[in-house]
C-alpha cells in the first residue's frame, strides 16, 4: 500500500508540474503576443487630419516646400523593407551630401508624424529621414520589442546617410518608443561613432517596466511579476532575448555621442525617471536634460516650443 501510495503520489506531483508548466507558458503566450503586436500597420496607416491641426502643419504645403523622395531599405538583420522619405533642406535638392538627422517615431506613430520636427531641422539646414519602425505604416516587419529589434532598422538608415555624406554631422532624434530604439542603437557595437548628437524626447528606458504597466492596466488578477516573467521566458525562447537586455540605460552607459534627455514631470507613459535614469547612466560628460514640470507625454515642443528649439539648437550647434 506504502508503493502504491507513492506512486500515486508521485503522479499527482508529476501532473501538478505539468499542469503548472502548462499554464506558465499559456499566460507567457499571451504575454508575449501582447507585447509584441502593441501597433499593427492598419492601425498607424497615415495620419489623421486632426494631428496636422494640432501641430499647426499644412501638409500639402510642406510637400509643396521641400523636395521629398521616397526611399526604402532591406534590413540587413531579417529581410523586411524600411521605408522612408529622405527630405532635402532648402538649397539642397537632390544633394545628400549635407548634414543629416534620422527621426525615429514613438509607438502608434509612423514617418509622417515626424514632420513637425523633420521642418525644424529642416529650416536649420539638416537633410532629415524620416522612416516607419517596425509594424507601422508601410514597414511590415512582424514584432514590436521596445527598440531592442527596431534597433536595427535604424542602424541601417545611420549606414545609408553616412554612406552618402561620410564627412558631414549626422544626429539622431527619437522620441517615446523610439528614443529607446535610439538609445539601444548607440549603445550597439560602434555606432555610437557614427552619429554626432543623440537626442532623446520623453524616451521609454525600459522593455520590463512597460510591460508591467500593461499588465497592470489588464486587472486579470494574475499577479503581474508573475505574468511578467512568463511573458520573459517566452519572450527568451522565441525572440532569443529577455527584457533586460532592452534596458537603454545600460546600453548607453559607455556611450561617448552628446546626448541630450527632453523630459517631463507630468509625463505618466514614460515617467521622469526614465530620462533620468538614462542620464545618471551615461559616464561621459557630453550630456545634457531638459526637464520640464508640466507637459504630457512626449507634449514638450508643443508646450514649449521655442525653449524646445532654443535648447535642440544650442545642444546641435554646439556640437
Amino acid at each position: 500500500m506504502k508503493k502504491k501510495g507513492k506512486i500515486i503520489l508521485s503522479a499527482v506531483l508529476i501532473l501538478l508540474i505539468i499542469l503548472i508548466v502548462g499554464m506558465s507558458y499559456f499566460i507567457g503566450t499571451q504575454v508575449f503576443d501582447g507585447s509584441t503586436q502593441l501597433v499593427t500597420n492598419e492601425d498607424t496607416k497615415g495620419v489623421k487630419d486632426s494631428f496636422w491641426k494640432k501641430y499647426g502643419i499644412d501638409y500639402q504645403e510642406f510637400q509643396r516646400t521641400y523636395k521629398i523622395e521616397d526611399l526604402e531599405l532591406k534590413s540587413t538583420f531579417d529581410g523586411h523593407k524600411i521605408p522612408a522619405d529622405y527630405i532635402y533642406a532648402p538649397g539642397m535638392e537632390g544633394n545628400k551630401e549635407n548634414q543629416t538627422v534620422i527621426l525615429v517615431h514613438g509607438l502608434g506613430g509612423n514617418r509622417y508624424s515626424n514632420y513637425p520636427l523633420a521642418e525644424f531641422f529642416l529650416e536649420e539646414g539638416y537633410n532629415v529621414i524620416t522612416y516607419d519602425q517596425r509594424s507601422s505604416n508601410e514597414n511590415t516587419a512582424r514584432y514590436t520589442t521596445f527598440g531592442y529589434w527596431e534597433k536595427y532598422d535604424l542602424i541601417d538608415w545611420i549606414a545609408y546617410a553616412k554612406e552618402q555624406a561620410n564627412e558631414q554631422p549626422l544626429g539622431v532624434w527619437g522620441t517615446s518608443f523610439g528614443g529607446a530604439t535610439a538609445g539601444l542603437a548607440a549603445g550597439y557595437e560602434d555606432t555610437a561613432k557614427m552619429i554626432d548628437f543623440l537626442i532623446l524626447d520623453c524616451p521609454v528606458s525600459s522593455m520590463e517596466y512597460m510591460i508591467e504597466q500593461e499588465m497592470k492596466s489588464m486587472d486579470t488578477g494574475i499577479p503581474v511579476s508573475y505574468m511578467t516573467w512568463c511573458g520573459n521566458i517566452v519572450n527568451k525562447l522565441k525572440l532569443g532575448f529577455s527584457y533586460k537586455d532592452a534596458d537603454v540605460s545600460k546600453a548607453v552607459t559607455d556611450v561617448e555621442t552628446p546626448i541630450l534627455v527632453i523630459n517631463s514631470k507630468k509625463d505618466e507613459l514614460t515617467p521622469y525617471f526614465m530620462g533620468k535614469d538614462i542620464y545618471d547612466a551615461i559616464e561621459g560628460g557630453n550630456k545634457k536634460i531638459w526637464t520640464v514640470k508640466d507637459s504630457k507625454h512626449a507634449e514638450v515642443w508643443l508646450d514649449h516650443n521655442p525653449e524646445y528649439r532654443s535648447v535642440v539648437k544650442e545642444w546641435i550647434e554646439f556640437e
